[in-house]
């Protein structure tokens, strides 16, 4: 049995684990919102661009970059919130039919590993963009590549924070929410 100490800290840990989840769940209403900016900007560009080819003849060359940039971070934002639910390191599947305790293994396991993945990524993405910092695109030439690479180490940050709460909700899960 717990005494009453370990279970007023035990509660303590919970209260702060909870508001750390929401204000992470902000966050995350904030990297939609940023997503759909992003979408819905991409779309009205393209929809221009091809109208503006197709009645008056005239190739807006930006486009084309400027959405695959705006793809980038889409798929950065959208991959940081999809793992806010496990939708990046689960197979559920392959674990349905195990008991809760061991799912809970298996599901605190595969974000530990994660993890590791995340901060490499982090890394190697964030010393990639470094690199090209001097790199300008193409037809975009007051915008260094510096921004479209660093995308992806946003995303993996996002990840991460992402995962720790998913993590977290785990763990003190009383009861098999699959």
């Amino acid at each position: 049995m717990y005494t009453k100490k370990e279970v007023a800290m035990q509660n303590k840990t919970i209260a702060v684990i909870q508001k750390c989840t929401v204000v992470i769940d902000r966050l995350n209403r904030l990297f939609e919102y940023v997503g759909l900016v992003l979408l819905s900007m991409m779309t009205i560009i393209v929809f221009v661009a091809i109208v503006s080819r197709f009645f008056a003849g005239i190739s807006l060359s930006w486009v084309e970059e400027s959405a695959t940039f705006s793809m980038a971070w889409i798929c950065a934002l959208g991959a940081g919130l999809a793992s806010r639910k496990g939708g990046m390191t689960t197979i559920e599947i392959g674990i349905m039919k195990f008991p809760f305790s061991v799912k809970k293994i298996i599901r605190v396991t595969a974000c530990i590993l994660s993890y590791i993945f995340f901060c490499t990524m982090i890394l190697f993405g964030y010393k990639m963009a470094m690199v090209v910092r001097t790199q300008y695109a193409t037809t975009i030439p007051f915008m260094s590549m510096f921004w479209v690479y660093v995308a992806m180490p946003v995303g993996f940050v996002i990840m991460f924070i992402n995962s720790l709460a998913y993590m977290a909700e785990i763990i003190f899960s009383k009861e098999d929410a699959s």
